[in-house]
């Protein structure tokens, strides 16, 4: 290779050898450059971004899960309407006979989770 063609690619950046061999800080931080490395490091990086995700996922269900922070109260209310409804239906069928109390009981359940 010519020492023009060299000269190019350290101008344009394409030459990374000598920023590899530069000492790190990051030793202890589980990704690395690239595709290379053992397999602990690659179990390391996808176990740390997995943490990264569950700890989002949390945070979410904190502020928009049930009895949210910011979860949207109309929400609440159309899903508490709708499980009135249908205990109101389950008690009429149930009264009327058309269903037996072993199966009125396993549906209440269900409305009720």
């Amino acid at each position: 290779m010519s020492y023009l063609n060299l000269a190019a690619q350290n101008f344009l950046g394409l030459s990374f050898s000598s920023q590899a061999e530069l000492p790190s800080k990051w030793t202890g931080w589980p990704f690395h450059t690239g595709y290379g490395g053992d397999w602990e490091t690659s179990l390391a990086t996808f176990a740390f971004s997995a943490l990264i995700l569950g700890i989002i996922c949390l945070f979410l269900r904190l502020l928009y899960g049930p009895r949210g922070i910011w979860r949207d109260k109309e929400m609440d209310r159309e899903a508490a309407e709708a499980r009135r409804k249908a205990h109101a239906e389950l008690d009429a069928a149930y009264r009327a006979g058309r269903i037996d109390e072993a199966r009125y009981k396993l549906e209440k359940r269900a409305i009720d989770r």
